[in-house]
């Protein structure tokens, strides 16, 4: 008996083909749910696999960081930067913020 792996993966047109027989033997709108519950449980997997990992060699696990209600997450995108005074320097840097040019409003 040959292996199925002794062929590779299979290339563009062994997948139409496939996918023309996954349209015919589910139809279109059971697709969706089997990739989404395919999705699931390759999440568990991967899950299931870091978990053993780390039980394997004793790491422990990561905590779970979570943003106290009423803050935003400073990873969110919509933290703005604050803003400096003008005669204020940054706390970090010690810059102090540029002058505009006379006359330029903003």
């Amino acid at each position: 008996m040959i292996s199925l792996l002794a062929f590779g993966m299979p290339a563009a047109p062994e997948w139409i083909v496939i996918g023309i027989l996954a349209l015919i033997l589910f139809g279109p709108k059971k697709i969706p749910e089997i990739a989404r519950g395919l999705g699931k449980a390759l999440g568990e997997l991967q899950r299931a696999k870091e978990d053993f990992h780390r039980e394997i060699t004793g790491v422990p696990p990561l905590p779970k960081i979570e943003t106290p209600p009423g803050m935003r997450s400073a990873y969110s995108g919509d933290n703005p930067e604050p803003e400096v005074a003008p005669s204020e320097s940054h706390p970090e840097t010690g810059a102090t913020p540029a002058k505009e040019p006379p006359g330029k409003t903003s």
